[in-house]
């Protein structure tokens, strides 16, 4: 298939997807399971900045089905949760890389990406297990 094909039934598939979406909300069948991220991340309890950035991460990696993320993907969570953001988040990243909780994923053009690691997701879930 070419790049231009390919592109074509990717866009027809996103538009599928928002539209199943859309008639979700306006039907008003969402369910009270959809946690919005600020919710999810203020259930998992963060104690640090680490913390708070895997529980956004997770949050992108299960519930917007971003596999990985960048550094300004984090800052923007830390807006959605309307939460200060660090002074540094590259120290931040560098936490949740040392405590084996996400790796290095390549990069989308200029920007480093990560993505959680077993760990990490384990983490989470074992939190949320003990009724955070």
């Amino acid at each position: 298939m070419s790049d231009t094909a390919d592109f074509e039934a990717r866009i027809d598939d996103l538009e599928s997807r928002l539209n199943e979406l859309e008639q979700v909300i306006h039907d008003g069948n969402a369910g009270d399971d959809v946690t919005g991220m600020r919710e999810f991340v203020a259930r998992t309890e963060p104690d640090t900045h680490a913390e708070r950035a895997l529980a956004i991460a997770y949050y992108l990696d299960q519930y917007q089905g971003h596999e990985n993320f960048t550094r300004a993907d984090l800052e923007e969570g830390y807006r959605t949760c309307r939460e200060q953001k660090p002074a540094n988040m590259s120290d931040v990243i560098g936490d949740l890389e040392d405590k084996g909780w996400a790796m290095d994923d390549g990069k989308d053009g200029q920007s480093k990406l990560r993505r959680l690691t077993a760990d990490g997701l384990a983490q989470i879930e074992e939190g949320l297990d003990d009724g955070a």
